[in-house]
């Protein structure tokens, strides 16, 4: 029991290895707890369990070796390291559990197994099962056997190779133990399952019986398996791959083929070992070959088909001499029998090599097809099989010149096989390598051949065009095949269908839409099961990412295609257009008859379109004689204006351009003339193309006509031409007519033909000038000269358009462009880069004597070939690609024993890439290996000839074209030391510059290995080399699949590799900024309209900026899943959501000593969440500090262009940056900090206020770093504390300084304290209190903390203690000591010793005058510099000063309007209108001087009847002014000082800052000045403040709101909303008011109207709500439209689930608020509101809140989805149809209802207007009426039933003549009762007229009423449905108003001269403002105090009592103005 108990103690890891197996298991057990438990895969915790893993599995105890593989498992699957332990797991696993006894052992290994396998260890798993097949027990054999079986069957053979497996085939189905032969064969049948019949050649040699047995278990299988368990790597990638959008085609590597098995059945040829035979040839082998007797030939023969037989894949090795003879055997043996042999010898050799064989095949092709002259049927089936064994290892570019010439041979048979094997070949090709250059070619040769006589050679000719029809479509061969005989079509279309297609084609390029990039998120997601193919990523050519482009490129040089007309039928169709005089003019033999004619010819065109008439028919219409060759100079000019006209304007084809190009060729040669036709000329070309007008100009030009002057000017056209189209054509024709030219009589001919030649050189190259060798030395030379002149420049950029094409042309004649799949590469590069000049054929030079002298054992008789040879290359130069035997010779002479002859060889190969060009691409893979090897010779001067010699090709073929068939790994591979640095450091060299994709990525995969080695290589030169080599090949492998690689090394060389990968990853290139991309996705944040239209502008200029719009490329199209370009931060409010989540506690607070990972992974998925671009997110959080300096470069770069963003992101950006202060690397923290400073520059700049949010995340960990032992983090840190202390609360601040005190660093408690001292200086003791006066409460604490200090151990802590004492005592005198507390003696001693040496440099007054005064909310007021006067410091908003005086000093000329001031009450006089005569003086004091004429005595007697009527009850006057405020109750919060009056425009931030301030005393002072600034005119000032304005506002009401019931509330509440009304009343206020601060303010004033009764009742909330409903009022009516339709959608989002009990009523009163605001939108202007905007709003609220999720929650009304419908509506009827052009803002229009409602909408719009008949009379149709009447209540309204009844009862009988006066009258009464009901939009259906008739009659009612009192008709509706109101009183009020405006006018007080401080009208002809929502929009029981219940049947006189008292005062005033 003592032993038990001990072990019990032990820690986890030893009870794992304890030697009683009891205390394993328990640690077993308790390793699997705890392995569940570690949530970080990559914990430290696992590090203790690498080394004892391989234990558990191998457990002595079979009871603990259970629990032990149960352990192993739970740590293989959660541990990120466990792949470390693979090897040592699986050997124990092999040895001890795969075989167990206990079934469950043996269950739990093979779950180990597999487990291991899909967390990427599979090639180790299998090799070590691999290595169980070899023991000798059978047990464990077939255990692994069925181990691999299921791994197999589980995870594909993509997964587990097949390969291995498959040598132990016979060796274990000959097993003598039956289990062991069983389960192969089962392992063998699911091979088959995977592979299918490439497993057939491994069963081959098995036992008949055994093999007959297989093959029926094979019945029914045979590849199409899928995988049903995937690798870690695949399986987010299956879940992440969508299957909708995914295309064929070949991933970029294994990796991304996500498992999927069936991705193409496998070749048995990757099964198969290969085997070296050139070793077995005998020694005579090549001599007998030569002997004349046919049997010793045959012999030799006979000794290779045996070697063959047995080598189904060869070794590749150096075939040349084999190939050689063979093909002699073809080529020149008597004997058939042998030809037949040497034929399919060479097949076999051609088939076991593949592409290894493509160095040989385009001679054996070249020798195959000339040999199909024989006609012996044997001899013709062993070449046909020959030549199709040969082609896969080549194309039909590189055979091409071979094959045309095989079809122009005179022989039949060569002709009809050729074309037989050309169309077999074709069914293996893919259709991408058949592009247009090469239909072009074949399709011309076989039409040749379809006309043969021979009918055999007509069939093969038909085959091949119907295989190539079937190939690459109908539509793009038929162009080049042209029109046929019906007969030839039919069988070209028989062979086409009979073709049978045997390569997987690639889905085209242009199929893959943008949409399968980044998805969002509602699309659907696969499962982890899916095994859909990866969209394709790499597209098969090397330049396809230009595919786009370049289609449309090849599209507009296309001209349209058109028969040409007879005459007759242009007849026909121009009597249709013209006139007949105009056609009956044109030919007229009076010159003005015809002018005439041809202007009215014009005329009728400009008004035809091309859907009219073809531009052929014009030209001809046109050209009738005389046409253009019309001798009267007006109208030939009339003529030529007409033709260019319709070239500009129409589609023109070459057919119809060869009518006019002629005679306007003809006409450059009149002097009268030329300019126009030159003109004319451009036209065409633009039209139809340039080469086909100068080919058929200057044809006409040379051949057809002798005016020299005409030559003259087509040479001087074209030179501008091609300046201004650019150069892309042959220029043989063009050279042969220059040189026609440049033999003239005339000189200018020649002059112009030499100018045109030496601009044509700009596009040619010096090579033009070998067209002229045969010119005279003086021509050459004048044409030299010329040529200088260009030879520095380059060609300039094109002007012009080549081929422009209408797209009604390219639709209509022209047909669907070729696909983007059919063009290539050699497509991109244009002609001109080619050398014209023609080629010499260079193979019949190339005899046998002098291969074989080449070839010959004494030097000399080689060096002597060499000669030859160079010399003949050198006197043939350009040469054809065809070398017949000289490649394999010459490549063989690169590695001559000679170096000088090795030296030659190389600079004869240089010559022949130069004299070649880019045709000598299909020559790399002879002779680069040579080169390759020549790099690493040790003489120098090879090594030389060899970099110039492989730069000379790269220069013809591309650096690409070195990257095939895997020579730079086999050179890698068997180099020396010397060789791989070179090469090494070329690739290093060329890498970088090649473009991605444009060579097999695997090229480079399968050299990395030997670049890992190279790294750790034993020479300096080349450890070197292969590290500069690491970044190329990472720029186009990739990072990930480099480091997977590195899975194969030792631990000892992983390290170092490792080290090598990391250190270049940061050099990798970053994403390019969105804001410079040309090409972008939407964004996935939330973007405001403003930034939306900023982009469309942008995008808008690139385009402008271009000239003619081009596509995006392909590339652009086709980005890769992990690449992102939105913006870096995405300007969205999303920061508020953050806000609230950290003060709700939903997610982690940030604080933290030292950060954690789940800090980390929080902060990335808030930056995940808020849209930030995925590339900064991965450079933020990677491992290599180079990743986080890129990203904050990309951040600096970012700040200038996109602040907003970084405002809306701060906190995210603070708090990665937190992170860094934690890293070790100083060159990340000083490039933040420098990074810190641009920010809080911007934000001091942009008078940004920092959230409390914000800097607790971010200051405190700042603190920390003020302790760092570099002086500049140091200094960096200091600097950004005086940034801060702008931008946030010097007071708060200084707390956090003050924890830092508490930091054991005494670093940084020393500059702490120094941070501190210097806030005390600059900005007074004030710091250290929450706002007060310095020194008391808080301050007192704080200065005992710091006194303490003065004791401290380090002396530059007590040092910096005693200067801030010092510091507090010149500012606030001897009650620092009282602070301070007790201190000791000596202490003591120090301060005062400290003050008095400080007292000597600066006194306590100097350093008092020098403080920055803070305000309310601890901010400093910047003070004005410009003002001299010497109390400038005392002017700071402060309750002490009063800035007042210092106005009237500035503008003693007019004083501004009276300041609000402290008033007593106003005394009560006896009479409705008691006035207080010295505040009526008061008020006159202070009225500005304004002359005005002499007025006569005015009887005002006349006011006083309407007010008896009112008979309003007498109330105390310290009610708050509503209109602009005069005087105000006094505050119990301030003191008896006056308030100031006004504030200076500087400093209005900081006052508009201050009234959110939490003190109430500071707000309402600066709310005193804000109102002051507004009465006194200077509203404009406010314009760019007054967004802020109304945030503090809205944020002021959210403070008293949320604070505890406090008496100084109510008063608090009136200034607010006296200082809102002001605001809003004021004329210019309020228009630039956003949505955010709209929807702060709106939901402020509507939360506290709705709150729930609380008691007892306040005794001034009745009034209180009255004053909130007015100041709603005024905030729906002058809030800017777009913002206030956004901010109210908003609002009523958020309130749909966000619903606080306290608050019953909000939703209630928003959607109040909405209707109003609906009723409010017919009377806007239709562009007054941004519909992008608005839409987008509800947009998202339809997206969040569909019609589904109000069906889903019926116990949820569903009023707010009907009120946005109606919003909806509203918005289409004011802007029709084109409303669906402003859905720009919206990412997908189908993720919501929008859309849909939309088009409803509109439909329903369309319907009424067709079915609204017009009316015979003014009455209209009653029926229509009642119909328009019920749809629309129905669409808007959703009214009472008895009330919408009433309504259309009303309408009904209006429409009576009868009752319409009466019906009249009602209607007046009910909408009086019912001011919410918008009569307008139920009547939307009824006629105008009928509208019109309504409107003028109630008016007249209107007037009616208002002479007499006429009775209120009262229907029959239940009382608590309508309100019922007093109209006496209504009708009262209104008279009253509209008295006092006539009498102010009569006064003078219209003050036009300041109009921006009048207040405004009333809008849209309201009733009293305050009724509108008391009345009808706010509930009338609901206040702020609801126990103050308000009754219904409340009089107007009552709810407008705060306008009447505002009234009241006005019109003392007005009367005291009037008496004097």
């Amino acid at each position: 029991m003592e032993d038990e108990n001990e072990f019990k103690k032990l820690p986890t890891e030893e009870k794992c290895v304890h030697k009683l197996w009891k205390a394993r298991v328990a640690g077993y057990e308790e390793a699997i707890k705890l392995f569940n438990q570690i949530d970080d895969e990559k914990s430290p915790e696992w590090n203790k369990y690498l080394g004892l893993v391989k234990k558990f599995v191998i457990d002595s105890n079979a009871v603990a070796q259970e629990k032990g593989l149960e352990a192993a498992l739970v740590f293989v699957e959660n541990c990120g390291h466990a792949g470390k332990t693979t090897g040592e797991v699986m050997s124990g696993i092999v040895a001890k559990c795969i075989a167990a006894p206990k079934t469950k052992t043996k269950d739990l290994a093979l779950q180990i197994t597999l487990m291991y396998i899909e967390i990427e260890k599979h090639e180790i798993v299998e090799e070590e099962l691999l290595k169980g097949m070899e023991q000798k027990n059978p047990k464990v054999v077939a255990a692994c056997i069925a181990a691999l079986n299921t791994a197999l069957k589980q995870f594909g053979n993509k997964v587990i190779a097949i390969k291995p497996m498959v040598k132990k085939i016979p060796i274990l189905l000959a097993d003598r133990d039956k289990t062991v032969r069983d389960e192969m064969k089962a392992l063998v049948i699911e091979m088959h399952r995977w592979i299918g019949g490439a497993i057939e050649p491994h069963i081959a040699s098995l036992q008949a019986v055994v093999q007959q047995e297989l093959r029926e278990s094979f019945a029914g299988t045979g590849g199409g398996a899928q995988p049903t368990r995937y690798l870690r790597s695949q399986q987010n990638r299956v879940r992440d791959t969508p299957t909708a959008d995914t295309t064929d085609g070949a991933a970029e590597d294994d990796d991304a083929e996500i498992g999927n098995g069936d991705s193409g059945e496998m070749d048995p040829y990757d099964l198969l070992d290969p085997v070296e035979i050139l070793s077995k040839l005998p020694k005579d082998f090549y001599d007998k070959l030569e002997n004349k007797k046919w049997q010793e030939r045959k012999e030799a023969l006979d000794v290779l088909e045996n070697l063959l037989k047995n080598a189904p894949k060869l070794e590749p090795g150096d075939y040349a001499d084999l190939v050689r003879a063979l093909k002699k055997v073809i080529s020149k043996d008597t004997n058939v029998m042998l030809v037949a042999l040497g034929t399919r010898l060479m097949g076999m050799v051609a088939t076991g090599l593949r592409s290894k064989f493509q160095p040989y095949a385009v001679s054996c092709i070249q020798a195959c097809l000339e040999k199909f002259k024989e006609k012996k049927p044997n001899v013709v089936t062993a070449l046909r099989e020959c030549i199709d064994a040969i082609y896969p290892s080549t194309n039909l570019e590189a055979i091409m010149e071979d094959m045309l010439a095989a079809f122009d041979n005179k022989n039949p048979s060569i002709k009809a096989e050729s074309a037989t094997f050309l169309a077999r070949s074709l069914c293996v090709t893919q259709p991408a390598a058949f592009n247009k250059k090469l239909i072009k070619a074949y399709v011309a040769s076989l039409l040749k051949l379809l006309e043969s006589a021979d009918p055999i050679v007509r069939d093969a000719a038909s085959e091949a065009l119907g295989t190539a029809t079937k190939l690459v479509g109908e539509k793009n061969i038929a162009p080049h095949i042209g029109k046929l005989d019906n007969l030839k079509e039919q069988k070209i279309k028989e062979f086409a269908d009979k073709a049978e297609i045997k390569v997987k084609i690639s889905a085209p390029k242009k199929d893959v839409k943008p949409k399968a990039a980044p998805t969002g998120k509602g699309d659907a997601k696969p499962s982890a099961g899916s095994a859909q193919p990866k969209p394709v990523k790499r597209p098969p050519s090397a330049k396809k990412p230009a595919a786009t482009k370049k289609a449309v490129s090849k599209v507009q040089q296309s001209p349209p295609r058109e028969q040409e007309l007879s005459p007759e039928e242009v007849d026909a169709r121009a009597e249709v257009l013209f006139p007949p005089d105009v056609i009956s003019g044109l030919v007229d033999g009076n010159w003005k008859n015809r002018l005439a004619a041809v202007q009215s010819f014009h005329s009728t065109i400009q008004g035809l379109t091309t859907e009219d008439t073809s531009a052929q028919v014009l030209y001809r219409v046109l050209n009738k004689k005389p046409g253009l060759k019309d001798t009267n100079v007006q109208v030939l000019k009339a003529r030529l204006e007409a033709c260019k006209y319709i070239t500009e304007n129409f589609p023109v084809s070459t057919i119809a351009a060869d009518f006019v190009l002629h005679d306007v060729v003809n006409k450059l040669g009149e002097a009268s003339c030329s300019s126009i036709s030159s003109d004319c000329l451009t036209s065409l070309a633009e039209g139809c193309g340039l080469e086909h007008v100068i080919n058929e100009g200057l044809g006409f030009a040379m051949d057809s006509q002798k005016n020299p002057k005409v030559q003259s000017e087509m040479f001087n056209w074209m030179t501008n031409s091609i300046k201004e189209f650019g150069f892309s054509m042959n220029v043989k024709s063009i050279i042969a007519h220059s040189k026609k030219a440049l033999s003239a009589t005339n000189p200018n001919v020649r002059t112009s033909t030499v100018n045109f030649l030496g601009v044509l050189s700009l596009y040619v190259g010096p090579s033009l000038l070998n067209h002229f060798d045969s010119e005279k030395p003086a021509t050459k030379q004048l044409i030299s000269l010329e040529m200088d002149k260009y030879a520095n420049s380059t060609p300039p950029t094109p002007t012009r358009q080549l081929g422009r094409v209408s797209k009604s042309a390219s639709k209509g004649s022209v047909g669907d462009e070729l696909e983007d799949v059919y063009e290539d590469a050699a497509d991109d590069e244009p002609a001109v880069a080619e050398d014209t000049r023609p080629r010499t054929d260079i193979a019949p030079l190339i005899t046998d004597t002098l291969v074989g002298e080449m070839n010959d054992k004494n030097w000399k008789v080689r060096n002597e070939a060499l000669d030859k040879l160079k010399a003949i290359i050198v006197n043939s130069a350009p040469i054809k690609p065809t070398l017949g035997e000289l490649p394999a010779a010459l490549a063989a002479r690169l590695l001559d024993s000679n170096s000088k002859l090795a030296q030659s060889a190389l600079q004869i190969c240089e010559v022949i890439a130069t004299s070649m060009g880019p045709k000598c691409k299909q020559h790399v893979r002879t002779f680069f290996p040579g080169f390759f090897q020549a790099f690493g010779d040790s003489k120098q001067w090879i090594r030389a000839a060899a970099v110039a010699c492989v730069e000379a090709w790269c220069r013809e073929a591309g650096a690409a074209a070195a990257l095939d068939g895997e020579m730079v790994h086999d050179a890698l591979r068997s180099g020396s030391p010397v060789l791989r640095a070179a090469l090494f450091a070329w690739l290093a060299e060329k890498l970088p510059n090649i473009p991605p994709r444009s060579f097999p990525r695997e090229e480079l995969t399968v050299c990395v290995a030997l670049l890992y080695a190279g790294v750790e290589d034993r020479s300096a030169d080349v450890r070197k080399a292969a590290a500069d080599c690491v970044l190329p090949f990472m720029l186009h492998l990739g990072y990930e699949p480099m480091h997977k690689q590195l899975d194969k090394l030792k631990p000892g060389s992983k390290s170092v590799v490792l080290a090598v990968l990391d250190k270049a990853r940061p050099n990798l290139p970053v994403q390019p900024l969105p804001a410079k991309s040309k090409g972008k996705e939407e964004p996935r944040g939330v973007k405001s309209a403003g930034a939306m239209k900023k982009e469309a502008e942008k995008k808008g200029v690139a385009v402008k900026a271009k000239g003619p719009a081009k596509p995006a490329s392909a590339s652009s199209r086709g980005k890769k899943e992990d690449e992102d370009c939105t913006p870096l931060l995405p300007n969205n409010n999303a920061k508020n959501q953050r806000i609230v989540d950290d003060q709700k506690l939903k997610v982690l607070k940030w604080n933290f000593t030292t950060p954690r990972e789940e800090f980390f992974d929080l902060l990335k998925d808030q930056m995940n969440s808020a849209g930030m671009n995925k590339q900064l997110i991965a450079n933020m959080f990677h491992t290599d500090f180079r990743y986080h300096l890129k990203a904050i470069e990309a951040l600096s770069e970012d700040l200038h262009e996109n602040g907003p963003a970084l405002i809306a992101n701060l906190d995210l950006v603070l708090k990665w940056l937190t992170l860094r202060f934690f890293d070790t690397n100083p060159s990340v923290i000083l490039k933040g900090l420098e990074y810190l400073s641009q920010v809080f520059q911007y934000l001091i700049d942009s008078d940004y206020t920092m959230a409390e949010y914000e800097a607790n995340c971010f200051i405190p960990y700042l603190v920390l770093k003020v302790g760092d032992p570099k002086d500049t983090v140091r200094n960096g840190v200091k600097a950004l504390f005086r940034q801060i202390c702008v931008v946030y609360s010097v007071t708060k601040l200084f707390g956090y300084l003050m924890e830092g005190l508490k930091s054991k660093n005494a670093r940084q408690r020393a500059e702490c304290l120094e941070c501190i001292n210097h806030l005390l200086e600059t900005y007074g003791s004030t710091v250290m209190s929450g706002g007060g006066g310095g020194g008391g409460g808080g301050g007192g604490a704080a200065l005992r903390d710091v006194a303490r200090l003065i004791g401290d151990r380090d002396n530059a802590v007590r040092s910096a203690a005693l200067n801030c004492v010092a510091s507090a005592y010149f500012l606030d005198g001897e009650k620092v000591y009282k602070s301070i507390g007790q201190i000791s003696d000596k202490d003591l001693s120090l301060l005062e010793e400290r003050i008095k040496r400080a007292g000597k440099t600066r006194s306590a007054e100097a350093r008092r005058s020098m403080v920055v005064p803070l305000s309310a909310s601890g901010r400093p007021i910047l003070q004005q510099q410009h003002q001299q006067l010497p109390e400038e410091h005392e002017r700071v908003i402060t309750v002490e000063t009063t800035p007042g005086a210092e106005y009237e000093e500035e503008e003693p000329d007019e004083p501004p309007p009276p300041p609000v001031q402290q008033v007593e009450e106003v005394r009560a006089v006896s009479g409705p209108f008691g006035l207080d005569s010295e505040l009526i003086a008061r008020l006159d004091a202070a009225v500005p001087v304004v002359r005005r004429p002499e007025l006569p005595d005015l009887d005002l007697k006349f006011l006083d009847e309407p007010v008896r009527a009112l008979s309003a009850p007498h109330r105390p006057s310290s009610i708050v002014a509503l209109s602009p405020p005069r005087a105000a109750a006094p505050h119990p919060l301030v003191s008896a000082q006056p308030l100031p009056a006004a504030v200076d425009d500087s400093q209005l931030a900081d006052t508009i800052h201050s009234i959110a301030s939490p003190d109430l005393n500071a707000a309402i002072r600066a709310l005193s000045l804000i109102s002051g600034a507004l009465v006194s005119g200077r509203g404009a000032a406010l314009a760019a403040h007054e967004a802020r304005l109304v945030a503090a506002v809205a944020a002021q009401l959210r403070r008293l709101r949320t604070a505890p019931p406090d008496a100084s509330a109510l008063p608090a509440y009136k200034y607010l909303a006296g200082a809102l009304t002001t605001f809003y009343e004021t004329a210019g206020c309020g228009g630039a008011v956003g949505e955010a601060a709209l929807r702060a303010l709106v939901g402020e004033l509507l939360l506290l109207l709705g709150a729930a009764p609380a008691r007892p009742a306040p005794p001034d909330a009745e009034r209180l709500v009255r004053i909130l409903n007015n100041v709603c009022v005024r905030v729906l009516e002058h809030s800017p439209r777009t913002p206030l339709l956004c901010a109210i959608v908003s609002l009523l989002h958020d309130s749909i689930v966000e619903s606080d009990p306290a608050y019953p009523r909000y939703q209630d009163l928003l959607l109040k608020c909405f209707w109003k605001t609906l009723k409010m939108i017919s009377s806007w202007e239709v562009n007054s509101i941004d519909y992008d905007a608005v839409l987008y709003k509800i947009h998202l609220f339809y997206k969040a809140y569909p019609n589904s999720y109000w069906k889903k929650n019926p116990e949820i009304s569903d009023t707010p989805y009907r009120t946005v419908k109606t919003l909806v509506h509203t918005l289409v009827k004011m802007k029709g149809a084109s409303i669906t052009n402003h859905l720009t803002q919206i990412p997908d229009v189908n993720e919501s209802d929008l859309y849909p409602y939309l088009h409803k909408v509109l439909k329903q719009l369309k319907l009424d207007e067709k079915k609204e008949a017009p009316p015979d009379n003014m009455n209209g149709s009653l029926q229509s009426l009642g119909m328009g009447v019920t749809n629309t209540a129905l669409t808007s309204g959703r009214l009472p039933r008895a009330l919408h009844e009433e309504l259309a009862l009303i309408l009904k009988r209006i429409g009576s003549k009868e009752h319409n006066r009466e019906a009249l009258a009602q209607l007046y009464d009910l909408r009086e009762r019912h001011p919410e009901v918008d009569i307008w939009t139920f009547m939307a259906g009824s006629s105008f007229y009928f509208r019109n008739y309504v409107e003028c009659g109630l008016r007249e009612v209107a007037e009616q009423r208002k002479m007499r009192a006429h009775p209120v008709y009262k229907p029959e509706i239940k009382a608590e449905q309508i309100d019922v109101s007093n109209e006496n009183d209504e009708k009262s009020h209104v008279d009253f108003l509209e008295r006092l405006r006539a009498l102010q006018i009569k006064a003078g007080l219209k003050m036009d001269s300041n109009p921006s401080s009048q207040p405004r009208t009333p809008v849209n002809d309201n009733r009293a403002l305050t009724d509108s929502i008391n009345d009808n929009t706010l509930p009338r029981t609901h206040s702020i105090d609801p126990q103050l219940e308000l009754h219904s049947t409340q009089s107007v006189s009552q709810k407008n009592e705060a306008a009447v008292d505002a009234l009241r005062l006005k019109l003392q005033q007005i009367k005291s103005s009037s008496k004097r």
